[in-house]
């Protein structure tokens, strides 16, 4: 399991690009936490929702064999696998936000 990450929108920021987070809960890799939290900030930032985050890309991409990438043939780096999940979370985030927006209005 992967760490747990919290990001909280602010109403109106003084600060142009702050977005309040936390780690909720470690991981065994303190790349996925930090990927974690990136990724939570700028969903929370984007959508102005309340984002959770839990990822877990540790082996992901490595040449040892061992890694879910390698033994699916792709040369895929932890960045880039976090970079199109978040592309797809944030797509499918802003597609529910319109929806309800529409069903209010």
């Amino acid at each position: 399991m992967g760490s747990l990450s919290l990001s909280m929108p602010l109403a109106k920021s003084t600060i142009r690009d702050y977005v309040p987070s936390t780690q909720l809960l470690g991981g065994s890799s303190e790349e996925d936490m930090i990927l974690g939290q990136q990724i939570s900030a700028r969903l929370a930032k984007r959508v102005g929702w309340p984002i959770f985050v839990s990822c877990s890309f540790n082996g992901w991409g490595d040449d040892s064999g061992s890694g879910e990438a390698f033994c699916l043939g792709l040369d895929v780096s932890p960045q880039l696998a976090a970079a199109v999940a978040e592309k797809e979370v944030a797509r499918i985030l802003i597609r529910e936000k319109e929806r309800m927006a529409e069903s209010v209005g």
